[in-house]
């Protein structure tokens, strides 16, 4: 894979280099007690290992070395042991590892475990038990474990999945969030002793809440709630059991942070998926950073309130370490993901476009377009997974490859995404596969009449959610697509119901129904079922340890197409799971899909 930096003939690079950064979809990085160091997860030796970056100096040395992921580093609260967590081949089956900062000796305490940990630990304010949710008990339930390894006990046991344990500061309480109903989220609370958990309400019963975080008093909690139509930011108070907002429903914003000495919470607004710091002092005004336009991701303070910690990416950008000094307002980059001898200036930033869909639905779309010099180049409808997620003005070196290939690409957010309000979020409740599929077709359509892309050469292409989407297009309007490659995609939605795991199901319960009671609505919105529908080539890639779509989803489709004597090609990846972990697969299989899409939608 070879792109050219510049705006035409200049230094060539692989896409290899594009690919490192710090890891975003989880948690990054942590703060060291002392504030002097950060500890955090870089995939930067081509897997994820756990680094240490010297605040004073920018110093970073690597400290973990074997050949499998390493996550979510948290320091303990002396600052003299590191947990992290580990996972193999992408199986998301994480153990627990103790590192000993002065030895070096680095522990695993939850050997020999079958169940699932999620990557989200926490040490208990004294140092001696850790907090964690994992699904021994078939779903997920928070335990707490001692510190130095041994038993896990289990504190919540409720019909809810849960996740995020957060100790409270006098380490009495344990707040975690689950699945409530339909897309809703709770906090709850539950001694850490163990008991009855129960979830944060007012005088209305309880509310819609997530991204908690403990004032560092203890008495109130900052949240985010689509409770008003938006992801706003608001602060509970315990005592009185109600909420003052922060924010005022014109964007959505995430994750409030709260600065130790309790003067202000940091939180993250989206802006056209843009999103920004916002700094709300408590009873004063707000203040909004940006390093340039991007995503902003992950805030901490320093023990000292003063700095601002998080990583930034963006369409020139990959994601590395800043710090922000909340005084002047200046910003320090501590990583550097992207190699310097790449010219930022070769990478297309993309517009904001909106066109109309079934109902009348306005959907946003980012359009990236390709410098190629030509006219009406080959058009790729690139499709977001979750559905519960946006494609935001982020890093996608996919992307940036394939427009650099001449492929004008754009990257629609389906009803069902973020970022847009709790309406547009639940719009595709029960319709899945159907009205978002609708607005898939639409954004094809955008380009043709746009005259943006060549109608005879269009392709979609998704992974996870964005793949079972790709394949829905192919199937339900087969005339429409040139090619189609589907990364990690489910098919049937029976079978998927039947092998992912509970949580999962549970949320494909609130919000497609039971396969028994709404087994017509299942079988309608499973492109397995109208496979014999499809006339375009089909790529689809899956992994050996995947646990949310299984390889047996692919495996249909594969089985089906060949039957049918349909052009597919079939790519498995056995050391990976759902989506790619380290750079060497990310390249093999971005490479594979740019290749296939060539082949089949730049010949004329």
């Amino acid at each position: 894979m070879r792109l050219i930096a510049g705006g035409g003939a200049g230094t060539e690079f692989d896409l290899a280099a594009l690919i490192p950064g710090i890891y975003s979809e989880a948690e990054a990085f942590h703060v060291s007690p002392s504030g002097a160091e950060v500890a955090f997860a870089w995939n930067k030796t081509g897997q994820w290992q756990i680094y240490l970056v010297r605040l004073d100096d920018g110093h970073i040395r690597q400290i973990t070395t074997e050949t499998e992921s390493r996550l979510s580093p948290r320091f303990s609260p002396d600052g003299k042991r590191l947990a992290y967590c580990q996972d193999y081949s992408g199986d998301e089956k994480f153990d627990l590892f103790l590192l000993n900062l002065d030895s070096k000796e680095a522990r695993n305490i939850t050997p020999g475990t079958d169940e699932a940990i999620l990557p989200f630990i926490r040490w208990s304010p004294d140092g001696r038990s850790f907090a964690l949710a994992s699904n021994r008990s078939g779903k997920y339930s928070v335990y707490s474990m001692p510190s130095t390894g041994g038993d896990l006990r289990q504190i919540s046991d409720h019909k809810y999945d849960d996740a995020d344990p957060e100790w409270s500061p006098d380490g009495e309480t344990i707040m975690f969030t689950a699945m409530t109903t339909g897309e809703e989220l709770g906090v709850f609370l539950v001694s850490a002793t163990g008991g009855a958990a129960q979830q944060l309400g007012d005088e209305t019963g309880p509310i819609d809440a997530s991204m908690p975080d403990w004032s560092p008093d203890g008495k109130r909690i900052a949240l985010a709630s689509t409770s008003r139509g938006m992801s706003d930011i608001g602060v509970y108070d315990l005592q009185e059991r109600r909420i003052e907002w922060l924010t005022d429903t014109t964007n959505e914003c995430y994750d409030p942070c709260w600065a130790p000495d309790g003067s202000s919470i940091a939180y993250r607004e989206n802006h056209e998926g843009n999103v920004v710091i916002a700094l709300h002092a408590i009873g004063g005004a707000k203040r909004t950073f940006q390093v340039e336009p991007g995503v902003h991701m992950q805030l901490a303070f320093t023990p000292d309130s003063k700095h601002l910690m998080f990583t930034f990416s963006g369409p020139r950008n990959p994601a590395d370490l800043w710090m922000l000094d909340i005084r002047n307002g200046k910003f320090r980059r501590l990583t550097h993901s992207l190699p310097a001898s790449i010219d930022r200036r070769a990478f297309v930033e993309p517009a904001v476009v909106r066109f109309e869909s079934v109902g009348g639905l306005k959907i946003p779309a980012f359009l990236y377009k390709t410098r190629r010099a030509g006219s009406r180049p080959p058009g790729l409808v690139y499709l977001h997974g979750g559905p519960t997620a946006q494609h935001e003005n982020d890093w996608y070196p996919d992307v940036q490859d394939l427009v650099r290939r001449g492929f004008v690409v754009i990257a629609p957010n389906y009803r069902g995404s973020t970022g847009y309000g709790r309406a547009f979020r639940e719009a595709n409740r029960f319709v899945m596969g159907r009205d978002d599929l609708a607005d898939v077709d639409a954004a094809a359509e955008y380009l043709v009449k746009e005259d943006l892309a060549d109608p005879e050469r269009i392709g979609v292409t998704g992974l996870s959610y964005g793949g079972y989407l790709t394949i829905c297009a192919l199937a339900m309007s087969p005339n429409r697509w040139a090619a189609g490659s589907a990364l990690f995609p489910f098919l049937n939605w029976f079978t998927e119901y039947q092998n992912e795991r509970e949580d999962l199901r549970y949320w494909d319960r609130e919000n497609m129904g039971d396969p028994v009671e709404n087994a017509e609505r299942f079988h309608d919105a499973s492109p397995i079922f109208f496979i014999d529908q499809v006339r375009a080539p089909v790529q689809l890639m899956a992994g050996t340890q995947d646990t949310r779509c299984p390889l047996s989803e692919s495996q249909q489709a594969k089985d089906a197409l060949q039957k049918l004597g349909r052009d597919v090609d079939f790519v498995v990846f056995e050391d990976e799971g759902h989506s790619f972990r380290k750079v060497q697969n990310r390249v093999d299989g971005w490479d594979r899909r740019a290749a296939f899409l060539e082949k089949h939608l730049r010949a004329k």
